[in-house]
């Protein structure tokens, strides 16, 4: 099978989204990577991806439909949804201002950019989710930008989406972990160790490409007032995160606690306010969502046996004979990688290249957990850099900026591929730190 060909459909998009916006450039056009929206990009992918698809109309619908109503696909789009309309109750009674004002305050401003990627990190790591981490700590970043100079909306996002993928990768209860381990049957006190190594050398490389990409300076204009109450829908959030409470009920409750305290705190803030402002969240919104049900309808279209089937091609060589080299651990990961580009998904990725993986492994000497580390790395590392990936994509919509712009900034996942290809050139699979 040429994988060219099957994945025909996703290299489609990729270039008619990232082609139209070289070709804007060109032509002088301003923000010319937002002209041609993704949401139409996807379209002629799709129509290819029906027209390879050899199988009845009827039977290619419900593939479609199945690629949309998929649950991980309607769990991103209700998280959306909840995100939308948590940034736009908080930003229309002040909590966003405020909680900006009071960081401000109290944090030096060459520390924000660092602050903004160690809140993310720390949440993500504790509820697992980096799409609701973005969805959290998204609009708060989008305001910083609004109160300090030298800090851009590209490299503020940039530090949310690193700091997201920091928590994918290394939090215990993440998807992507939990996957990871499970196809390799590895030991999860031993892959966290090898994680941890990889991603606090990741994390440094990170905080010194933020220092030198920003010289941050406060605006003094707006005299930083900021009022704890309307700051509490953030802190009740970070603690029913922090205490593992599931991302929607995190934001149901946060979204309701911010109108109460609007209607509180603001005279003119009534109970019709507050239905408009979550509303106008959800139609904040609809651009991205759209996009995340028409990605899992190309999905579905597209099949992931088609991508076990190419994992299965890709590794014959390699299980054939065995080598010594480094070899095998390099396909893992690129294994990892490719998958992730292609399907968009880094959990679907791992799942379908797992059992390949854990031959490749078995077959060459390379303990499971030093595997489930490698696979897990690169598929987190890749999703961070994708333009149509659902955490840039939240990103990108919460700033109003394109989500190329934001794909150089996301330092930790460049530096988290970068240190996973060093490990794996430098530290022997036989080492007593993999095994």
């Amino acid at each position: 099978m040429n994988i060219l060909w099957t994945f025909a459909p996703i290299f489609l998009f990729v270039s008619l989204f990232v082609g139209s916006g070289i070709y804007f450039s060109f032509m002088g056009y301003e923000k010319s990577f937002t002209i041609l929206p993704p949401v139409i990009a996807i379209i002629p992918s799709i129509i290819l991806a029906w027209i390879k698809n050899r199988k009845p109309s009827e039977e290619k619908t419900a593939e479609l439909l199945a690629g949309i109503g998929e649950k991980d696909i309607v769990y991103m789009c209700v998280i959306f949804l909840l995100a939308g309309a948590f940034g736009e109750v908080t930003r229309s009674i002040g909590s966003i201002e405020s909680l900006v004002n009071c960081t401000i305050s109290f944090v030096p401003a060459k520390f924000l950019l660092t602050g903004l990627f160690f809140i993310s990190a720390f949440l993500s790591t504790s509820i697992g989710s980096a799409l609701g981490t973005v969805a959290a700590v998204g609009p708060v970043a989008a305001d910083f930008c609004l109160h300090a100079s030298g800090i851009s909306m590209p490299v503020a996002m940039g530090a949310v989406v690193g700091g997201a993928f920091f928590g994918d990768n290394l939090s215990l209860i993440s998807d992507t972990t939990v996957v990871s381990i499970s196809s390799q049957r590895a030991n999860i006190k031993k892959k966290f160790k090898i994680n941890l190594r990889i991603a606090a050398i990741a994390t440094v490389i990170t905080i010194l490409a933020m220092y030198f990409s920003a010289t941050v300076t406060v605006d003094s204009i707006h005299g930083h007032n900021f009022s704890l109450i309307l700051i509490l829908p953030y802190i009740v959030l970070l603690i029913l995160a922090f205490n593992r409470v599931n991302i929607l009920v995190c934001l149901t409750l946060s979204i309701l606690l911010s109108g109460a305290i609007g209607i509180c705190c603001h005279s003119n803030y009534g109970i019709l306010t507050f239905c408009n402002d979550i509303n106008a969240g959800f139609l904040k919104v609809y651009g991205v969502l759209l996009l995340g049900l028409m990605i899992g309808g190309l999905s579905g279209l597209i099949g992931s046996d088609a991508a076990k089937e190419v994992a299965q091609i890709i590794s014959e060589r390699i299980l054939k004979n065995k080598i010594e080299s480094n070899l095998p651990q390099f396909i893992i990961g690129g294994l990892s990688a490719m998958f992730t580009f292609l399907l968009s998904n880094n959990v679907i990725a791992i799942i379908c290249c797992g059992k390949i993986a854990k031959s490749i492994a078995k077959h060459n000497g390379i303990s499971p957990h030093y595997s489930a580390t490698i696979l897990e790395v690169f598929a987190c590392g890749v999703k961070g850099l994708l333009p149509h990936g659902t955490q840039v994509l939240l990103a990108a919509s919460f700033a109003g900026i394109s989500p190329l712009s934001i794909l150089p900034r996301v330092y930790y996942c460049h530096a988290l591929i970068i240190v996973g290809i060093f490990f794996i050139l430098f530290v022997n699979k036989r080492s007593p730190i993999v095994n």
